[in-house]
């Protein structure tokens, strides 16, 4: 008998909430006529959640069945993350301030443009001095943005603040 490991309980666990999330979505009431309702982002997160603990489960099994290939696997993993900075309290500080920031000049200046600005600032603040790059932060940016804003108006046709463009 295999003996779940603290991965394999807390999968377990979340296995059991996303099944529960998923049932309690067929409870919300539809107020609109679309095929997109107010049940499906709930229903989204709760397989994502499903899906992501299925695999912590198998993967916290396997660390069980064979610990030695897992033990090498995570010295390798422990030395790429010991060469990386550790969180400076600025960065958590500048995060902070930027969410609040976003969520408060969201509605004045508009979705499109505030994320867009929100994700080259947050990019900029946890990038290391030495991988900042600040082409690449304002493509993706946009893009993320522009793709995000297109799929909320056009796919799932909701309102989102337009801000300054109106």
């Amino acid at each position: 008998m295999l003996k779940l490991s603290n991965d394999g309980v807390a999968s377990v666990f979340l296995l059991a909430i996303s099944v529960l999330m998923f049932v309690a979505t067929y409870s919300i009431q539809q107020m609109t006529v679309s095929n997109i309702g107010a049940d499906f982002a709930p229903r989204l997160v709760a397989v994502g959640l499903f899906i992501l603990s299925v695999i912590l489960l198998i993967t916290s099994i396997r660390k069980q069945k064979n610990p030695k290939a897992t033990l090498e696997e995570e010295v390798e993993e422990d030395e790429e993350i010991d060469a990386s900075q550790p969180i400076s309290k600025k960065s958590v500080l500048l995060t902070t301030g930027l969410l609040i920031g976003y969520v408060a000049l969201i509605p004045i200046i508009g979705f499109l443009l505030m994320t867009a600005i929100y994700l080259f600032l947050q990019m900029y603040v946890l990038a290391e001095k030495s991988h900042r790059n600040i082409v690449l932060f304002l493509v993706v940016s946009i893009v993320s943005s522009g793709l995000i804003y297109y799929c909320f108006k056009s796919i799932f046709y909701l309102r989102l603040p337009a801000g300054i463009l109106g």
